[in-house]
């Protein structure tokens, strides 16, 4: 046999066992790409601060007393207690708390004090216009309900002419109970210190608002009930600082 025609009768049968081989074995399988995974937004904010109410103008359409009560309006500095639940990438929705109390006393006379609390609760939303920015701004509306209550006792002076004309001091107890509900829409500004811990600090802008009042005014034995209610709307700025976590 020639050597060529050796060589092909080798190569032949090669050829055909590698044809069956690569038929009989299962294809490869294929690679998909690795992407990055989407990071995991926090889902939800606690924060507390201090906040107060620093100019009012609101001004009243409808009022049936010389007391008036709006939500947020407080003369002490409130403490703030906030929670909030993300509901969208940019949204959230938040509960926020405020309470205010103050009370002082005369040094030498212990009838005569004054005090003041105020209660308010809302629920609204946050919607936030650069998020992961260094410095976040976002715009916020609220609607909630407050509750204050104050009085004060003070000596009043009068002319008694059965005496000659002496003067006579009187105790005068003034009492208000006061409601209302209402709305508020602002700014807040929010800086990361450190990952999930960051400050805000924000302030309503507008306010509109319903409240009634319960004055009692007791003059020594001698007590005068007079109610009213109002509603009012204006610029309000009630700025707040505080630290926010975020979980």
């Amino acid at each position: 046999m020639k050597p060529g025609l050796a060589l092909v009768s080798l190569l032949v049968p090669l050829a055909t066992f590698a044809q069956s081989v690569e038929a009989t074995s299962p294809p490869l399988p294929l690679v998909e790409p690795v992407h990055a995974a989407a990071p995991v937004l926090p889902g939800w904010n606690l924060g507390a601060g201090l906040g107060f109410v620093a100019y009012d103008s609101s001004a009243v359409l409808l009022a049936g007393s010389t007391t008036t009560s709006a939500m947020g309006i407080s003369t002490s500095p409130r403490i703030t207690v906030l929670l909030e639940r993300r509901v969208g990438e940019q949204t959230f929705l938040t509960f926020q708390v405020f309470a205010a109390y103050r009370a002082s006393q005369d040094d030498t006379n212990k009838d005569l004090f004054s005090r003041q609390l105020t209660l308010e609760g809302t629920v609204g939303l946050r919607r936030v216009f650069n998020p992961g920015g260094v410095i976040e701004v976002s715009w916020f509306g609220s609607a909630g309900v407050s509750y204050g209550d104050t009085e004060w006792r003070s000596l009043i002076s009068s002319y008694d002419p059965l005496t000659g004309g002496n003067t006579v001091m009187t105790l005068q107890t003034v009492r208000v109970h006061s409601f209302s509900v209402g709305a508020l829409t602002g700014l807040t500004l929010e800086r990361e210190l450190v990952s999930g811990l960051a400050l805000r600090l924000s302030s309503s802008i507008l306010g509109l608002n319903y409240g009634l009042t319960r004055n009692r005014l007791t003059l020594g034995d001698t007590s005068t009930d007079r109610q009213g209610h109002g509603v009012e709307l204006g610029l309000r700025f009630s700025p707040s600082i505080e630290l926010r976590y975020a979980f």
